[in-house]
Formats: structure tokens, C-alpha cells, sequence
């Protein structure tokens, strides 16, 4: 494939918008199959690896000679319901004022395609280069990361960068989140007569205001990338009927975690309020009866990792800013380094647009983004290089 016949990022961005992968569902196999065809066609070997019906998972390959490193470039396919409130319709992918509109714009597809034009680029200008770059998108970031468990029960690259809207900016930690459930029980009665029951919204109404006071306290932590972790109350379905004091109510949370923290040190928390609360409002009990999916848990990788400082020199060289931030949101960035695998997150976009009405992306920046990867691929896998050693 020749730079002319290389294509151009922002229709390969309208036509990946175009395909609804919206989760749940997914139906991510359109948008693998696209990317698929371009990376083929541009002399990458091509893998559709299926996670489930219909949710492929897409790794494509390329070497550039022996004795380099392995580095994965990767990012999902699958993106947040639409709602309603559009300006235009949300698959219909819609470019004014420099900006293309549409979801998935910028969380995660921009990156995606990004990603895909600086890789071909790359085959295209391959002189000085040794290694192998694996370009991946995944399945089910936004619910379960099903994808990213599943491609690294088989891939171990030497480093990893994933697409998320960082505003072009390397991000090298991450918050995770673990989202507890909890049932709280009181006493069903008739609601003619009040005073037999234990109303449990009530309950969980006054429980709320203890899950409160704990976010105050969690506002006095920070990391000096991601800020403070956070707790809000996300969910709440309760009662049986509308003559009845209701016996339950369910209420979920959902517990930003920093670098540092674990999931166990969260849930900790919370079942001491729990305790705190069962012993001031019995009859009426609340317990963690489950935990909602999530993404997964913080993650960082060093600011002097010789990865990063690479990534670093790739940015500066290419006149781009080298500076390093972290994203306050989850990511498959945590299950590589879970893996022991070095990673970042860099991609086009803001983070203010993610999961929002009419989510874009600037021209300019996704443009900028494609720039932006192929130097630090030139970096990472230039003959030279020895950050990976």
C-alpha cells in the first residue's frame, strides 16, 4: 500500500461511527471486519479471534526484522448507548465546525483509526525499523473487558500503548473502579400501617447520607496523576408493591480506586460503614450482596520506566508535547499491567466528551493523534533502540 493509497483518518473514522457497536450487545464483528480489510490490504497478516457470537476480537501483525521489540498498539470497538438529546443522529457520523460528530468519536474509535493510519504508514516508511508491531482492537471494554482478558491469555507484547481521548497527552496511570451492590433489609408491612414495617428506602435513604460523609473522607486522599478517588451511589431499585412497606432496597456504588488501592481495600471500607450502620438502624440490615462488573482496577506505570521515557523522546522529536498526565477513568490499560507488561494510554480527544451527548472529536486533533502514534512507533522500534533490553 502506498501513502496515497493509504486511508484517510477521518473517513476511516466516519465509517467505523457508522457501524453501531453499542454495548451491551456489542455487535463489534462490522467494525472488526473494516479494520480487518484496511490492515490486510495494507500488508498486515489479520486475525479475527471470537470472544463470544458476532464479538470478534482483531490482532494484526507486522515485522519489520528480527531483534526488536514487540510492541501492541490497542483500543475497543464497542462503545456506551447513544440516549437520547442528540443534534444529530448519533450513527450517522456528522463533521461542522471541524469536529466530527458521533458516537464513539472519541471513546474509543478515533484512536482506533488513528492507530490503523500510523501503523500503515509505518509498513509504508519501514526503513531503520526492526520489531513487530501488533495493532488490536478488543471487544467489551466499556462492560466487562472481556476482550483485553482474552487477547492477553495469548499475546505477551514487550510494551503496549493504549487509545483512549487524552488529548494527545501520555497518561501513564489510570483510576479503576470496583462497584458493590448492597441489599438493605427491613420489614414488609401493609403500608396502610406504617408502624408494623422497617421501610428499607428509608433505610438506604439515610445510608446514603453515610456513603457521603465517606466520599469527604476520600476527597482528602490523592495522586499526584489522578487526583482523589470517589464514591457515588449509582443505582437504587427498591420495594415489592405499591401497598407495602418495602421489605428491600438494592443500592450500587461505584468506588473510583487510585494507583495503590485494590479492590479488597474499597470493599473493606464499605463493609465498615455497613457495620456502623447495622448496629445504629437495626432492625433494618445491609450487607454486599454482590459486585457489579467493572473494567477493573487502577494501574500506573512508572514516569522513568525506559518505555515511557521513549515514548517520551518519540513526541518531543516529532514537536509534540512529551508531557505526562493520567486518565481518571477505567481502562484496558490495567490488565496489561496486571500482566507485567509496560503500558500507556495516548489518543485524540477530550475526556469531558466521553459517554456524552453529542460526543466528538476535533479534525485537527485526530489528524495530530495519527502523527502522534507513528512517532512513537518510530521511537519504539527504531534499529537502535534499547529501551526494551
Amino acid at each position: 500500500m502506498t501513502s496515497a493509497q493509504i486511508p484517510d483518518v477521518v473517513g476511516l473514522l466516519c465509517d467505523l461511527v457508522a457501524l453501531d457497536t453499542t454495548n451491551p450487545a456489542g455487535n463489534e464483528a462490522g467494525a472488526a471486519g473494516l479494520l480487518a480489510d484496511v490492515l490486510r490490504q495494507g500488508g498486515f497478516d489479520v486475525e479475527l479471534d471470537e470472544v463470544a457470537p458476532g464479538r470478534p476480537n482483531l490482532i494484526a501483525r507486522a515485522e519489520f526484522g528480527s531483534g526488536g521489540p514487540t510492541v501492541m498498539l490497542n483500543s475497543h470497538l464497542d462503545v456506551v448507548p447513544a440516549g437520547p438529546g442528540w443534534t444529530s443522529p448519533p450513527f450517522e457520523p456528522t463533521q461542522r465546525d471541524g469536529r466530527l460528530y458521533g458516537r464513539g468519536a472519541a471513546d474509543a474509535k478515533g484512536s482506533l483509526a488513528a492507530m490503523a493510519v500510523a501503523a500503515l504508514g509505518l509498513l509504508e516508511e519501514a526503513a531503520g525499523l526492526s520489531g513487530t508491531l501488533v495493532y488490536t482492537a478488543v471487544v467489551d471494554e466499556e462492560v466487562g473487558s472481556t476482550g483485553a482478558r482474552r487477547l492477553l491469555t495469548d499475546h505477551r507484547p514487550d510494551a503496549a500503548i493504549v487509545g483512549e481521548p487524552t488529548g494527545g497527552r501520555l497518561f501513564t496511570a489510570h483510576k479503576g473502579s470496583v462497584r458493590p451492590v448492597i441489599e438493605v433489609t427491613g420489614v414488609a408491612a401493609h403500608a396502610a400501617t406504617p408502624h408494623n414495617g422497617v421501610n428499607a428506602i428509608v433505610h438506604a435513604a439515610q445510608l446514603v447520607e453515610l456513603i457521603t460523609d465517606y466520599a469527604g473522607v476520600l476527597a482528602g486522599r490523592s495522586h499526584p496523576l489522578v487526583g482523589a478517588p470517589t464514591v457515588t451511589p449509582v443505582l437504587v431499585e427498591g420495594g415489592e408493591a405499591p401497598n407495602a412497606v418495602p421489605e428491600r432496597c438494592r443500592l450500587t456504588l461505584d468506588r473510583r480506586l487510585v494507583p495503590g488501592e485494590t479492590d479488597r481495600d474499597a470493599l473493606v471500607e464499605v463493609e465498615q460503614i455497613l457495620e456502623r450502620f447495622n448496629a445504629e438502624h437495626a432492625p433494618a440490615q445491609a450487607r454486599i450482596s454482590a459486585c457489579a462488573p467493572s473494567t477493573g482496577g487502577p494501574s500506573e506505570t512508572p514516569a522513568d520506566h525506559p518505555f515511557v521515557v521513549a515514548c517520551q523522546l518519540g513526541l518531543a522529536g516529532a514537536g509534540l508535547s512529551p508531557e505526562l498526565g493520567g486518565l481518571v477513568v477505567n481502562c484496558d490499560m490495567t490488565h496489561f499491567r496486571a500482566a507485567g507488561i509496560p503500558c500507556l494510554v495516548v489518543g485524540p480527544g477530550e475526556l469531558e466528551v466521553m459517554h456524552a451527548v453529542d460526543e466528538s472529536v476535533a479534525l485537527d486533533d485526530l489528524r495530530c493523534g495519527v502523527r502522534g502514534y507513528e512517532a512513537i512507533l518510530r521511537e519504539l522500534l527504531r534499529h537502535e533502540g534499547a529501551w526494551w533490553r
